[in-house]
């Protein structure tokens, strides 16, 4: 995962390069419903691998095949019909997100293509989870290399090269995406399709709170490009975009730990061996701190390296990108916590107390600073509520993860 964070970062030095802040602010404007739609699909990848870890777990391997294939015939139906209700309502959707007459242009190709090809886009997420639920976690690394690799080149002569912008940007995106799927696809084991619209609804229940989870971040990003482009404009959400670069290859990485919980936890849970379930969350929580911490330190030494990548020259977007790195990055040091929380709570059955971290973490304590502090202090206000956010979920997701841990050993001693 931290393989696809990197790439994301690539991605967004080529679009920097051959468009400009202006390419940069409209990633960021279409990211929202990109998020949206991805949340969707995280949804039902989430909740199928728990399903299908617990039949593994007590040992019915053909209904966890059955469960892969149900799961894989959602996804497919649902992405596609999210992709034509976006294509028919594209332009009033742009103009949603935030866009203005300057930016629509380049929103419009650069979402139009993702939203579009939606499904080449997500697949990946689905064959590298049931990949790692087949025991082959280093075909997940292999594919994402690939994948890497085909994106940094195709972005070159795409954007670079053909000058075809945004669209080549996301046309590269795509491809590459069903490179690593393509890469995957034997590992993943299939079989008579199991279950109806009972496992359907569990699915769905299971994985919720994924979904809430960038759902909230979604709708935090799109608060963020309303103010940015009320007081400052694109450059201010060029900024945010540098940053959200940077965010996004942490984020993968611990969302990588987090989702190889999914189908060791599930399994566990299914043969009802607490002791490993205990070690599992341990070593989760001391890896992805290290990670956290590690590249907090790399981005405030080395911030204004960073920038410089991205900034092109441009020093009003430089000093912005700047200010925002120094203060939002230090929700690192605690935001690993809240992720790991999130998906201990989905892989042993919980959502509802996964889902009260995301909405902490990603709505109601990143809202209420935004809101208290910008007549106060302005743009600083959106540069601290992240950090002020990870912070005080601190207080919900760690008592709940005691809670749930000394219920679920209760429950497997009886």
């Amino acid at each position: 995962m931290l393989i696809v964070g990197i790439q994301t970062f690539i991605d967004g030095i080529f679009v920097s390069r051959g468009v400009g802040a202006i390419g940069l602010a409209a990633v960021n404007l279409s990211m929202p419903l990109i998020s949206v739609m991805l949340s969707v699909a995280i949804m039902i990848i989430s909740g199928g691998v728990v399903i299908a870890g617990i039949a593994k777990g007590r040992g019915d391997e053909e209904r966890a095949k059955g469960y892969t294939t149900l799961t894989v015939t959602v996804l497919v139906g649902s992405m596609l019909i999210l992709s034509a209700l976006l294509l028919l309502n594209l332009k009033g959707i742009c103009y949603l997100l935030g866009s203005n007459d300057e930016v629509y242009p380049f929103v419009r190709k650069y979402l139009g293509i993702i939203g579009g090809a939606f499904i080449f886009y997500c697949i990946p997420n689905f064959t590298e989870a049931f990949t790692r639920f087949a025991g082959k976690p280093n075909w997940v690394f292999l594919s994402g290399t690939i994948c890497c690799v085909v994106n940094v080149v195709l972005d070159y002569f795409f954007v670079l090269k053909f000058n075809w912008g945004v669209s080549g940007a996301a046309i590269a995106t795509c491809v590459a995406n069903s490179s690593a799927a393509v890469v995957l696809a034997p590992n993943v084991k299939t079989g008579r399709l199991k279950g109806g619209w009972r496992q359907v609804g569990k699915i769905f229940y299971n994985g919720s709170s994924e979904m809430l989870t960038s759902v909230s971040a979604a709708i935090t990003t799109f608060i963020f490009n309303l103010f940015l482009m009320r007081e400052i404009g694109p450059n201010g959400v060029a900024a945010l975009t540098i940053v959200c670069y940077i965010n996004f290859a942490v984020n993968m990485s611990i969302f990588g730990l987090s989702q190889a919980l999914y189908p060791l936890m599930s399994f566990n849970v299914g043969a009802k061996d607490y002791g490993r379930i205990k070690s599992l969350l341990y070593n989760s929580l001391l890896f992805s701190g290290i990670i956290g911490v590690s590249i907090y330190l790399i981005a405030l030494i080395f911030r204004q390296g960073i920038v410089n990548v991205f900034a092109n020259g441009d020093m009003e977007l430089a000093a912005l990108t700047t200010t925002a790195m120094t203060y939002i990055t230090l929700h690192y040091l605690v935001s690993f916590v809240n992720i790991i929380g999130t998906s201990f709570h989905t892989a042993i059955e919980r959502p509802l107390e996964s889902a009260i971290i995301a909405l902490c973490r990603s709505i109601v304590f990143v809202l209420i600073p935004l809101f208290a502090l910008s007549p106060l202090i302005g743009q600083m206000a959106i540069w601290l509520s992240m950090p002020i956010a990870e912070t005080l979920t601190l207080f919900v997701s760690i008592p709940l993860m005691m809670k749930s841990m000394k219920k679920l050993k209760a429950k497997m001693q009886n």
